[in-house]
């Protein structure tokens, strides 16, 4: 979709260490995105930084119900991009520490699919981000998201996953998708019970 790339530059280049990439990810890191996603009855599956919704497409796709869905998005045009692409899901003009104000009574998250640069967020908002998943996050639930090929090494993409495995165990899955400009790592984490931190 050329008007989702071209939102998409536009934003990148108004504040690119917010947004972390110049194009949309790709069909296939979307897909290993969602792999092996499950949703119940009154589940959410919460979308960090949706951006034009690369990965929304097809999260779309595996939803039981339109309401089991919330995208959390800092960028207000892709905000109204999104609400226009998807009018069916929710979408919140918020960041992503606002998660535990974010849910509804009743709903409970099965999984965070996030598409924030940890690479390049600094550690204070990683650590707000990973305050918001302690809170949000029931045992069980899982916590996905990507660092490219190239920023897998960089400080603050080690800080994360290094509080990550600290705080919700080592990370049950890494594996490489090469069919993304850049190449990218999907990392995968699950709640553990309180008891076994």
């Amino acid at each position: 979709m050329a008007r989702a790339a071209l939102t998409f530059l536009k934003a990148f280049l108004r504040n690119p260490s917010q947004i972390g990439a110049i194009a949309p990810s790709s069909k296939k890191l979307a897909r290993a995105m969602v792999q092996g996603i499950d949703l119940g009855p009154e589940e959410l599956l919460v979308e960090f930084g949706p951006g034009t919704g690369a990965f929304t497409a097809v999260i779309a796709e595996l939803l039981p119900q339109p309401g089991q869905y919330l995208g959390i998005e800092r960028s207000t045009p892709f905000v109204t991009f999104l609400e226009k692409r998807f009018p069916e899901l929710t979408f919140a003009n918020d960041s992503a520490e606002a998660l535990p104000r974010l849910i509804q009574k009743g709903q409970r998250v099965r999984a965070v699919v996030s598409g924030l640069p940890f690479a390049s967020l600094p550690g204070h908002v990683q650590d707000g981000v990973l305050q918001a998943l302690e809170e949000a996050l029931p045992t069980g639930a899982q916590f996905r998201t990507f660092q490219y090929a190239h920023a897998y090494l960089l400080p603050q993409a080690r800080r994360f996953r290094r509080l990550m495995d600290q705080h919700f165990g080592p990370h049950e899955e890494r594996r490489i998708v090469f069919q993304n400009l850049p190449p990218a790592w999907v990392l995968s984490w699950r709640r553990r019970p309180l008891d076994l931190k």
